[in-house]
């Protein structure tokens, strides 16, 4: 490895800490990569004599290809399919099915969830697939009386599992697949990872029904917990205008006859708790205060106060809302105060829930991460306007969500067309053809009507996808540089004395832990080099198998060892989604998920080599 590669594997450390950090946005962090390296070849180009950019690292030509890599726009049309299927209610019937399936037993109701989104997973994108169950299973906690807290992590690891039994099942696979064809191997089939992949979707199923209720938790959500409450009592922000009765008075007396509760206030930026009955009112105090609609709005009309960004409401009109935030969200790192609600959608926030917890501090000056919970209230308008918003999951029935119900048949049969031409596209050997058959869906959804052309472009992740073009650039870059066989002889000289299968075992295990750290299309995308350099390490080493054989089983353990990501909630997008709507803490994952990458990793350890014949 020369300067090119110790340039490489700085860039990749770099890259880790980004991540790990969350010191910059995932398409920040892919720009920079593309513009780094192509930077990086120049700068060497001119300075070393007889370097060559485009077959020691990368150049401008190569890297701009990569936007047109096969892989992203498959990913991005599957985006547009599952938006499509989402907003016409295609699978809407799945709220019936389980709960007449389950009889609305705990153990029955895991298991009857997690097959069904295990199921269409391995067809639709997951991410899709859980935006369509998690109103469906608040819904079924209320009825049924089982926590949400021990049906959404069940949930979004069954869609995990569904996701490793095909080809575009989740965007890892199309990752890795396509990394592979960059680096000029064949991609992966439709249905190649299905004879591992769906025993495993089965087992971790299974396991997840019978043990869900032992190992996660008991607590109940926003929306729940209101539900519950006999008089519902709003928590506000309320600041003291300069015209108050109350300036001048002291605490305990001017909230004495309003039968509402001051929680703390805030002057000067100081927090001030309880006791404070003696202290007097001042211009511009902020108070957080608790108290039923009638004396919210009493106190409002007669005493001059008004909300945190000085908007006016009335509390009559007001509906709670339970937003989750998405985590492609743009308004991730804002602040709360500074997110506009009432401005683009008529709405307060009430309350933050993050780690299963209520924030006792000022909620304008939270800074909103992925997967934080919004309790907010607003009119039927604002509900329409939340709905709309790719910033938010609006956590309700799917009846209220769906706005294009009649379109539900045309979406299926799109998306079900989609599905028969990829799996025909596999068999005939014509994975070329993936992308055009996406894109022919994704445009049959805006033709036929099931999807708005703006809503189309708002349904891809489009920030995932510029990391995604980044990622693809390092590791054509690490390929290129002998980086990737600087770690692979690493792994082999440490492992391939215990066979390809210990080497195989070592690749997973190293997506697991990577997992837990950043997110596991970065994993996909930076070790299927390395895989794909072990296995020629292994090779010329002399090792006694069929090459092509050997190379396919590395990486297909990337394929699957790219989504072992149970452990944290980080790991997923996945995991973020349904992290505030379970109420969770960031250990209850490590909980129910340790386990299940301990199966996953067994399971793909014994089982890949064995159907590979190594």
């Amino acid at each position: 490895m020369g300067l090119e590669g110790l340039l490489v594997v700085a860039i990749i450390f770099v890259t880790l800490i980004l991540l790990v950090l969350e010191k910059a946005s995932l398409d920040a962090i892919g720009i920079g990569l593309l513009v780094g390296l192509v930077s990086l070849g120049q700068l060497l180009e001119w300075a070393v004599p007889g370097f060559d950019a485009s077959s020691q690292l990368i150049d401008a030509k190569d890297a701009l290809a990569l936007f047109g890599n096969y892989a992203v726009i498959t990913i991005a049309a599957l985006y547009v399919i599952g938006e499509g299927l989402n907003r016409t209610g295609a699978v809407e019937f799945l709220a019936r099915v389980v709960l007449t399936s389950s009889g609305g037993r705990e153990r029955r109701m895991v298991l009857v969830v997690g097959l069904m989104a295990g199921f269409l997973s391995a067809f639709l994108n997951n991410t899709g697939v859980v935006v369509v169950f998690i109103p469906v299973l608040i819904g079924l906690a209320k009825t049924s009386g089982i926590p949400a807290s021990r049906l959404m992590i069940p949930l979004s690891f069954a869609s995990i599992l569904g996701g490793m039994t095909t080809l575009v099942g989740t965007s890892t696979n199309l990752l890795v697949s396509g990394v592979a064809e960059n680096l000029g191997y064949k991609p992966l089939g439709m249905f190649e990872m299905t004879p591992i992949g769906l025993p495993l979707m089965l087992v971790g199923v299974v396991f997840m029904a019978l043990f869900a209720k032992k190992l996660l938790p008991n607590r109940p959500s926003l929306t729940t917990m209101m539900d519950d409450t006999g008089i519902r009592e709003y928590v506000t922000e309320l600041s003291i205008s300069p015209d108050s009765p109350l300036v001048g008075q002291t605490y305990g007396a001017a909230f004495a006859d309003n039968e509402v509760k001051v929680l703390f206030y805030v002057r000067d930026e100081d927090m001030m708790w309880p006791p404070f009955d003696d202290t007097i009112v001042q211009e511009s105090d902020v108070v957080m205060i608790r108290g039923s609609v009638d004396n919210l709005l009493e106190m409002q009309d007669k005493l001059g106060l008004r909300n945190h960004d000085q908007s006016h409401f009335d509390p009559r009109t007001m509906q709670y809302f339970e937003l989750a935030v998405s985590p492609k969200s743009s308004l991730v790192g804002r602040y709360v105060g500074d997110l506009h609600l009432f401005r683009d959608y008529h709405t307060v926030a009430m309350a933050v829930l993050r780690h299963g917890h209520h924030i006792r501090e000022r909620a304008s000056r939270m800074i909103l991460r992925a997967g934080d919970l919004l309790l907010v209230s607003g009119d039927a308008e604002s509900r329409a306007k939340l709905r709309a918003s790719s910033d938010f999951y609006l956590l309700e029935s799917p009846q209220d969500r769906v706005v294009l119900r009649n379109l539900g048949r045309r979406a299926l049969a799109i998306a079900i067309g989609v599905v028969v031409l990829f799996s025909a596209a596999s068999v005939f050997h014509a994975s070329g053809l993936l992308p055009y058959i996406a894109m022919a869906g994704a445009l049959a959804m805006v033709a036929s009507g099931c999807l708005k052309s703006r809503r189309a472009y708002r349904s891809i992740d489009w920030p995932i996808l510029v990391f995604v073009i980044g990622t693809l650039a390092l590791g054509k870059a690490m390929d290129h540089s002998g980086a990737a066989s600087f770690f692979a002889s690493g792994i082999v000289d440490s492992l391939s004395g215990w066979g390809a299968g210990a080497v195989i075992s070592g690749l997973v295990f190293l997506c697991i832990v990577f997992n837990a750290l950043i997110s596991h299309s970065a994993v996909a995308v930076l070790l299927t080099p390395i895989a794909i350099s072990s296995a020629t390490a292994m090779t010329a080493a002399g090792y006694d198998c069929d090459p092509d054989v050997l190379m396919r089983a590395f990486i297909l353990a990337i394929a699957f060892g790219g989504s072992i990501c149970f452990a944290t909630p980080i790991g997923h997008q996945t995991n973020l989604m349904v992290y505030g709507p379970g109420g969770y803490k960031f250990g209850d994952f490590l909980k129910l998920g340790l386990p299940l990458s301990l199966i996953a990793w067994v399971v793909v350890s014994l089982a890949l080599p064995w159907m590979a014949g190594l």
